[in-house]
């Protein structure tokens, strides 16, 4: 809430310049405008005031609308006109010695803020002029909000650019030389920095590690979480060969950094080149298999996430993937869109398109456009990321 009192004192130690070519008015106005507590100069002729407004400008010019030479409504346009100098948002009040129809359009025409008519009444004048002030300062205020918005929104488009440039270094740029099987991946954060998160490393039997997490957020706090899991499960999946026993190292040590305040979704994959797999999971959605036949298996062990205990268990999943069938690796981001009816899609949109489509090097384009199709034509709400792991035929 703005201090009202700041604002107050402000207005009632204004400098107004007065404008008028009798000086009898002059006198008056400046005697009325000064008990009320305004700082007042006089000018009695158009172009004196507009020397002095470009020279000292005030906060406030009364201006009287018939003066020989400039008229007051000509000292309103060039003010007005004035973009150089910074004046022509001036506030101006006309005093007119009409108050016809006619001559209230002229005061609105010329630039006026406002006019009061000839003779003068003091409270009206000196309420006039508040009103105005009020009105300059609530400009002058919603100005530097929006300066200060335009700032941070600066501020922050260069940390999400910063951040968005640390997420590039640490996501893939290539899938792995794994022979006897084809790896492809997709990635389309929301905004600029997302909190998707993937990577793999080989094993020390010919095996690959492969691993995908959803932090919370997105933009330069998830990039924060991102380069952490990205950190954590590089770090502590060496010399096992266990899914499990990695997502507990990364549980661990995850939950020493923010002791619980913050959970993330986890799973983790260990294929070997005869088409064993171990698969374990931490609050992520299933591993989905497509089978010789189209069926999809679905290995939908789902333990707690990440980051809620400091000590959790995960078990391993066991099977097999054959020669010519598809792993796929993805975060809830690939079915977040909404149906025809409006409702938000579940995973079974993604079993279905998968299970439809025909595995190529397209396959996770065609999976994407697949439940594009299904949707209302909406975009995706959240971040989108996936890996699918093909064993290759012979």
């Amino acid at each position: 809430m703005p201090d009202t009192t700041t604002n107050i004192s402000a207005i009632s130690a204004a400098r107004i310049l007065v404008v008028d070519d009798d000086s009898l008015s002059c006198r008056l106005l400046q005697q009325t405008l000064s008990h009320a507590g305004f700082e007042v100069r006089t000018v009695m002729d158009g172009e004196a005031a507009l020397d002095l407004v470009r020279k000292n400008p005030p906060d406030l010019l009364v201006l009287d609308f018939e003066m020989p030479g400039l008229s007051g409504a000509e000292v309103c346009r060039k003010i007005r006109d004035d973009l150089e100098s910074g004046i022509h948002e001036l506030p101006i009040i006309m005093l007119t010695a009409h108050s016809s129809e006619a001559d209230e359009i002229l005061c609105w025409n010329a630039g006026a803020n406002d006019f009061v008519s000839k003779p003068v009444s003091r409270s009206v004048l000196v309420a006039r002029i508040n009103i105005q002030l009020r009105l300059s300062a609530l400009s002058s205020e919603l100005i530097r909000q929006n300066e200060e918005l335009s700032r941070w929104h600066e501020e922050r488009e260069a940390d999400l650019d910063a951040a968005r440039h640390t997420q590039q270094v640490i996501l893939p740029t290539e899938p792995p030389e794994f022979k006897g099987w084809k790896i492809h991946t997709v990635y389309t954060p929301i905004i600029q920095v997302g909190g998707d998160i993937f990577g793999w490393r080989p094993g020390a039997d010919g095996s690959w590690m492969f691993w995908l997490a959803d932090a919370t957020g997105h933009g330069a706090s998830a990039a924060l979480f991102t380069t952490l899991a990205a950190l954590l499960f590089s770090g502590n999946s060496a010399n096992s060969d266990s899914p499990g026993v990695i997502l507990e190292r990364v549980n661990e040590r995850f939950y020493s950094v923010f002791a619980g305040h913050s959970i993330m979704s986890a799973c983790c994959l260990i294929v070997h080149p005869d088409g064993r797999v171990l698969f374990a999971n931490a609050g992520h959605p299933p591993l989905l298999i497509k089978r010789v036949n189209g069926a999809i298996e679905a290995i939908t062990e789902r333990e707690t996430m990440l980051g809620i205990h400091e000590h959790l268990k995960f078990t391993d999943a066991c099977t097999t993937i054959e020669s010519g069938e598809t792993a796929l690796l993805f975060t809830d981001g690939l079915h977040s869109l909404l149906d025809h009816n409006g409702r938000r899609m579940e995973e079974s949109a993604v079993r279905s398109v998968f299970g439809n489509i025909h595995v190529s090097d397209r396959i996770l384009d065609d999976l994407s456009n697949g439940i594009k199709a299904m949707s209302d034509g909406g975009p995706f709400l959240d971040d989108v990321a996936a890996i699918s792991i093909q064993r290759c035929r012979g």
